[in-house]
């Protein structure tokens, strides 16, 4: 995936393409990085899987795009596991802050469209036995290891643009807050796969 830059900017751009939120976090966004694991998965697949993976590849876009309208009720689905692992984190202090607010809106939100993306993924492999159970637990287990992922790309984020624009590069509040929903993405993307990679 890391060697495919190429697709996956081409896949944003596509996604972005009349939409309207354009944040590194928005909903266009994490749908091209859905479509790039998708496209990975079938690259990959051994002779067996790869019809259905392919599949589930080229429909995908399809697929997202017709569930978008239902992302509330995957959102309910996973808010309120996520509230309970951030006030675990960061302690009763977190449910007055608006940073910390929004970082969780963020999380359900992209935890919401992965139950899309798994939900399609088993529906295409059918009859094989289901993978998104596990994933889903797997990733949950981890919930701290995730926040730590997530802060640690934020940091090496921060400090790439310190060295190309010096220590006022990130001073601004829209910086940091364009780099820190890149890193959100990019975490719950890689545990993803990793996941996938258990579970299939």
């Amino acid at each position: 995936m890391q060697a495919n830059g190429a697709r996956l900017r081409a896949l944003l751009d596509e996604e972005a393409a009349g939409a309207d939120d354009l944040s590194p976090a928005g909903d266009p966004a994490v749908r091209a990085h859905l479509r790039f694991v998708a496209e990975a998965l079938a690259a990959n697949a051994s002779s067996t899987g790869q019809g259905a993976l392919e599949g589930f590849a080229a429909r995908l876009p399809a697929l997202l795009a017709e569930r978008e309208g239902l992302l509330d009720e995957e959102m309910r689905r996973v808010g309120e596991a996520a509230a309970f692992e951030v006030d675990r984190q960061f302690g009763d202090e977190a449910a007055d802050d608006p940073s910390v607010h929004a970082m969780v809106d963020r999380r359900v939100r992209i935890a919401a469209w992965i139950r899309v993306f798994l939900d399609g993924l088993d529906a295409a492999r059918a009859p094989a036995a289901p993978v998104a159970p596990a994933v889903v637990a797997w990733m949950a287990g981890r919930q701290t290891q995730l926040a730590d992922t997530i802060f640690a790309m934020d940091r090496r984020a921060k400090e790439k643009e310190i060295e190309r624009g010096g220590p006022d590069a990130v001073a601004s509040p829209e910086v940091v807050n364009r780099i820190g929903q890149a890193a959100s993405v990019q975490a719950h993307v890689r545990f993803l796969v990793e996941g996938l990679a258990e579970a299939l």
